[in-house]
């Protein structure tokens, strides 16, 4: 049984540890949306869009109205598309050091048993 969990750990666990990794990634990716982000970038903050009426003052208001929409739009969505690149990053970075580490985790256990008995 002991073979068995060898074989596995250093086989197949270690190829789960490397797929883990990348499904972080995607799972980071697919939680903050950023397909739809990139392509809502310049659309209205929560589709708010002035209709413009027949006077000039009219048409005016909603043009501003609708410029300050995107531009919040785009502050929003620009801010969440950077938190959204800074977790995608931590969330590989965080993979790789574990399949890095995860053949090295049964003799630091072993090191952590040692270390507790010496002292």
């Amino acid at each position: 049984m002991l073979f068995e969990l060898v074989v596995w750990w250093y086989g197949s666990g270690w190829v789960g540890a490397w797929k883990d990794c990348f499904s972080w990634v995607k799972k980071v990716q697919r939680f903050f949306s950023i397909d739809v982000l990139l392509g809502s970038l310049f659309a209205p903050w929560k589709r708010i869009v002035s209709i413009p009426g027949r006077s000039l003052d009219e048409k005016f208001r909603a043009a501003i109205d609708n410029l300050v929409s995107r531009v919040i739009g785009f502050c929003v969505r620009f801010l969440v598309l950077i938190v959204a690149v800074i977790m995608v990053t931590v969330a590989g970075v965080a993979g790789i050091v574990m399949a890095i580490i995860w053949p090295l985790v049964p003799f630091l256990a072993i090191a952590l048993i040692v270390v507790g008995f010496m002292g």
